[in-house]
């Protein structure tokens, strides 16, 4: 199977191979956990010479058999014949040091090139081999040695304390699922997979024993499975390992807890205060940990040994008295343990019942232990499709999408009930879109066609739902679509769903910025906002940051994230539009915080997102963080192909641009802000990528002039559909950029003058630097300083603090450079316009001179300060001085 995790182990063997210094490590942990498989991947990604040798536990007996293996690996035929003729007089500690003594002077001696020397289950080498290894593992400077070695454990006292010890991690749920997907292929489901991820308990070894263990049908999520897991014999002997020594009385209360998945205090010790006492006793263990009133085994593979090496009678039996006894004190636990007692098909409602209230309390496994019982004694699931859904729908709400999805499977209801298969048509669509973030346009007609009509609600909640989420990915046409078929069934739907309809109306005309339905002005009651539905709060947020009111959108997020319990998902997307609201003010301080803050949530699902890999990009960024920044673009990148989503790609390529603006490197930032604006070309609104006003600079300073302004036209024709704040800030901005030198200055001055204070300061400071710059370029040197001053105090408050830097690093003094070295870097007709302004020539005076256009000077001027790195009119003619 392919190596795909211990990333961190294996990084760490590389720096061991790449390091300067010899050193010897020796990595711990149980069976099957992936120590061999780390070596291996070890020994083929190593960058010096390396070689991989297993212990025979056979040749334990023969002392120095495993020493002399390790002796004839060193590719040297001095120390292969030494390694031969090497014996011991005796094994008493003084001789075996001063053998050891020997061994690394001579391999001093012979100045080997470095070796990387893997040594899988050193533990089971003869003890003498293992005691020369030991002592030499903290002496290998100069041998040119390296061992990382692989046992099972070692005792205080084992001869190989010299090595250094570090421990071999359990996998994740995620890293053992996708372990059991590249080896099984894509067609297992991956929420059976989940199951047996969490009765693996990070152990590779049993995770792929697990899976090839499944049928057919249960591969493919359509057959209970029986839990817990089987244990492997390689899991008996580490388990019975663990346990030995575990006295009588202990050992029968493992027993019981082991006989569920969760166990309730009360009922394990009401008979007998011994049961107390053996209770505590395993508790201060660490074998069993207590929640409230309930405790559990820690070790998921040792209750799989407890449970299963309890003889099948015996287990029935405990099971029937563990029954009476959560009687009156856990109905779930008793109806758990009752289907084993007496496995009775009428118990399935009830363990289905149980489970869904475990999973609404947040206790998934134990939730899933049930309903897999439940699945496992039905006769005819028909009987239970209601409850089956009801608990899918919990497990959904906790945001366990592949469990859900695979009990949906299950779920079949009567075509006559038009309701009920449209709730589950949406469930199975807002699971589909939270996995793949691409909206199953294809079952959405489906389920409306089929039960729109005898459903009319449901329809119009299934396609608002759709309309959302079409307008979360900027697809604004499709969103209006979905809005507008839902209109053909409100008239006969419920005031709810009409009031779903018209908050997604809100979100859509907001995300494309047309006038009309929009939020109220007036200030909304604490009380009032506490009133709406955590769905209801998260799309009028959406909608007040898509409509400009910063403020107003922050204290709903506010609201939303104090509420208790809420839908994970949901507040997952509230968290990433709480950071979109920050940066679109312009309020980097702010973004940043609420980043920190979305990153103290986290679920599996919604970490491979390419809108997270976005945010953590550019925060990384901000962070100064610039290797992590460019891996989270790349991510980014990777994933928002994946899910087809341009809008985000779009995004993407516009924080490059603003990065290569950032950097200077102008002909980079028009490439990757043409990329954003193709990619984007199907997106009316302007407002919503904002990254035109970067256009404009990028395009005027590689002298694109024709294109420049054709994009400012475009903005300003844009401007009579869908006006905006921003966008009037940005026509100005980039009317001054595109300006001609004579009338520029003013257009800057109008043009900084239209901010306000209250938001857009990042944008603002933007603007001010675009102005000294092009001041500086003019000649008016205490302008531009004043200018310049100004937008480090507006990115200050901003908190764009690598933009604050970025005119101080440019008014730096550069070392003096001669006059000719200078004029090299610049082509004929470029030198010609240079030694006028030298001269003292105005752009006027040098076009009549040279009979060329005034723009045509303009340019030429522009692409000279920029080759040899003036500043100003008065900088250029010193620098050619």
């Amino acid at each position: 199977m392919e190596f795909i995790a211990h990333r961190d182990e294996l990084e760490f063997v590389t720096h061991i191979a790449t390091a300067p210094a010899e050193s010897a490590v020796v990595f711990v942990g149980e069976p099957g956990i992936g120590k061999s498989h780390l070596l291996d991947a070890a020994r083929r990604e190593s960058s010096i010479q390396a070689v991989l040798l297993h212990a025979n536990p056979a040749e334990a007996a023969w002392p120095l058999s495993g020493f002399s293996r390790v002796f004839a690996s060193i590719d040297d035929s001095r120390a292969v014949e030494f390694g031969g003729r090497f014996t011991l007089r005796s094994t008493e500690p003084q001789f075996m040091f001063a053998a050891a003594r020997d061994l690394l002077s001579l391999l001093r001696g012979l100045t080997l090139p470095p070796l990387l020397v893997l040594i899988d289950d050193i533990d089971k080498m003869d003890l003498e081999s293992q005691t020369l290894l030991g002592f030499m593992a903290g002496r290998l400077a100069g041998t040119g040695l390296r061992f990382v070695a692989s046992a099972e454990r070692l005792a205080e006292d084992s001869p190989l304390a010299g090595f250094q010890q570090r421990e071999v991690h359990r996998l994740s749920v995620d890293e053992s699922v996708q372990l059991a997907l590249a080896d099984l292929g894509p067609g297992t489901d991956p929420g059976t997979l989940q199951i047996i991820a969490h009765q693996a308990d990070g152990n590779p070894l049993v995770m792929m024993e697990a899976a090839h263990s499944l049928s057919h049908e249960q591969t493919l999520g359509r057959e209970p499975l029986v839990l817990p897991c089987r244990p492997s014999e390689t899991i008996k002997s580490t388990a019975a390992y663990r346990l030995a020594g575990i006295a009588e009385p202990q050992w029968r209360m493992l027993e019981n807890i082991a006989l569920a998945p969760v166990s309730h205090i009360t009922a394990l010790t009401r008979t007998s205060t011994d049961d107390i006492d053996a209770l505590e006793d395993i508790l201060y263990s660490g074998l069993a940990i207590a929640h409230g009133q309930y405790v559990h085994l820690v070790e998921p593979l040792l209750r799989s040994y407890l449970y299963w090496n309890m003889k099948p009678r015996e287990r029935r039996e405990q099971h029937a008295r563990l029954a009476e006894l959560n009687d009156g004190i856990d109905d779930r636990l008793q109806v758990w343990h009752a289907s084993f007692a007496t496995p009775d098909a009428a118990l399935t409602d009830e363990l289905l019942v149980a489970a869904t209230r475990f999973a609404n309390e947040g206790d998934i496994n134990s939730a899933v232990e049930l309903a897999e019982r439940a699945l496992l004694i039905a006769i005819d699931l028909e009987e239970h499709h209601a409850l089956l859904f009801r608990f899918a729908s919990a497990l959904s709400s906790h945001a366990e999408l592949d469990l859900a999805e695979r009990y949906l499977l299950h779920v079949r209801f009567d075509p006559s009930s038009a309701a009920l298969n449209m709730r589950l048509a949406a469930d199975r669509i807002a699971i589909e879109f939270e996995k793949t973030q691409m909206v199953p346009t294809g079952d959405v007609e489906a389920a409306v066609s089929l039960y729109g009509d005898d459903d009319p609600s449901g329809a119009v909640h299934l396609l608002s739902l759709t309309s959302v989420l079409h307008a979360v990915r900027w697809e604004v046409d499709e969103a209006r679509r979905s809005a507008l078929l839902a209109e053909k069934f409100t008239a006969r739907a419920s005031e709810t769903a009409r009031q779903a309809h018209k908050e997604a109306l809100g979100v859509v005309d907001a995300t494309d910025n047309v006038p009309g339905n929009e939020p109220p002005t007036a200030r909304i009651s604490s009380e009032s906002l506490q009133a709406l539905s955590q769905q209801s709060l998260v799309t009028f947020a959406a909608t007040l940051t898509y409509r400009e009111r910063y403020a107003q959108a922050r204290r709903v997020y506010a609201v939303l994230f104090s509420k208790p319990d809420g839908d994970p998902l949901a507040i997952e997307w509230a968290h990433t539009l709480a950071c979109t609201n920050e940066l679109r003010a312009g309020d980097f301080h702010r973004a940043r915080l609420a980043v920190e803050d979305w990153l103290t949530i986290s679920f599996p699902v919604t970490n491979r997102r390419s809108v997270r890999s976005l945010l953590l990009a550019w925060y990384s960024f901000s962070k100064e963080r610039v290797d992590e920044s460019k891996a989270f673009a790349e991510e980014c990148l990777e994933l928002a192909s994946a899910e087809r989503n341009p809008a985000v790609l779009a995004r993407l390529f516009t924080h490059r641009g603003q990065v290569a603006l950032l950097e200077k490197n102008y002909d980079e930032a028009v490439r990757v802000l043409l990329l954003a604006d193709a990619t984007a070309a199907h997106i009316e609104n302007p407002s919503l990528l904002r990254h035109v006003a970067d256009l404009v600079e990028a395009c005027v300073a590689t002298g694109r002039m024709r294109e420049a302004e054709a994009v400012l036209r475009r903005m300003i024709e844009q401007q009579k559909l869908r006006p905006t704040k921003w966008l009037d800030l940005a026509i100005a901005r980039a009317r001054a950029l595109v300006a001609p030198d004579d009338v520029s200055p003013t257009l800057f001055r109008e043009a900084a003058a239209a901010y306000d204070g209250t938001v857009y300061s990042y944008d603002h400071g933007r603007t001010l630097l675009a102005q000294a710059e092009r001041l500086g370029r003019l000649g008016h040197a205490q302008a531009a300083e004043h200018a310049a001053t100004a937008a480090t105090a507006a990115f200050e408050q901003a908190g764009a603090t690598l933009w604050a830097r970025r005119f101080v690093a440019q008014t730096e003094t550069p070392p003096a450079v001669p006059a000719s070295a200078v004029l090299a870097l610049l082509t004929p007709e470029e030198r010609e316009v240079a030694e006028m302004v030298r001269k003292g020539f105005r752009n006027r005076e040098i076009a009549a001179e040279l009979y060329i256009s005034l723009r045509t000077v303009e340019l030429r001027l522009t692409h000279i300060y920029r080759k040899v790195g003036a500043r100003s009119r008065s900088h250029l003619a010193s620098l050619l001085n």
